[in-house]
């Protein structure tokens, strides 16, 4: 994954690293918040640590360690983590035209690296006019210096959860995080409807295993390309 000195792939990784900055005030909360749930659910910090780098995704991090806690068999909690996890299907599928000139390699460390804010933040950044072909970088910048955070966040809560009082909730800057990532996104009708449709179904409708957040996600798209067909039409 060499830049071949090209200033181009230099610049978007620096400018990718940036876009980060803004996010470590979330980041940071919630990885010591996951460290902390492995330990208090009866992992090892090891055990903890392995968690947070192989799974790397919060929210199936916490809804795992959950489960672990309250003796749920594993064949569960695999499935209740995959299920969470499926939007970032529809975030590669997105992300994919951009990158499909890239080599295997490439395609396996973004795939492995890409997060909620790594998305929008990265979608956003292809969406601006102008050259484009080192702009994987950025997104390499911004996922490898989310990823980094990441694990420094947790050792952080395995080795000084227990010092946090209980009733410190920190949990709101995380959804505070990503209505202001998903806020610039609404740049059209189209994108507003899927936004609208899409928070709408999360909020109403109820599903196990959080089911209701895939189903909002499919009902979101497919209103956002609804909205956009009917548009060009016109």
């Amino acid at each position: 994954m060499s830049t071949h000195d090209a200033p181009g792939a230099r610049a978007e990784f620096a400018l990718g690293i940036r876009a980060f900055v803004p996010l470590i005030m979330a980041n940071l909360p919630f990885g010591m918040i996951c460290g902390a749930a492995g330990v208090a659910a009866g992992l090892t910090p090891w055990q903890a640590f392995a968690m947070s780098w192989v799974i790397f995704a919060g929210s199936a991090q916490i809804a795992a360690t959950q489960l672990l806690a309250g003796g749920a068999p594993l064949a569960v909690i695999v499935a209740t983590a995959a299920v969470i996890n499926l939007r970032f299907m529809m975030y590669s599928a997105s992300v994919a035209p951009y990158l499909d000139r890239l080599g295997k390699r490439w395609q396996i460390v973004l795939a492995y690296l890409i997060t909620d804010q790594a998305f929008a933040l990265g979608i956003l950044h292809y969406m601006r006019p102008g050259e484009r072909r080192y702009r994987h970088w950025y997104l390499f910048g911004l996922s490898a210096a989310t990823w980094l955070c990441w694990q420094a966040a947790t050792i952080a809560g395995i080795l000084l959860g227990r010092l946090i009082p209980a009733d410190w909730s920190m949990d709101f800057i995380v959804p505070l995080t990503f209505i202001a990532i998903v806020v610039p996104l609404f740049s059209n009708r189209a994108m507003m409807i899927a936004g609208l449709a899409g928070g709408a179904a999360a909020v109403l409708l109820v599903l196990p295993l959080k089911l209701n957040l895939i189903a909002a996600a499919v009902i979101g798209i497919g209103a956002g390309m609804l909205a956009d067909r009917t548009g060009r039409t016109r």
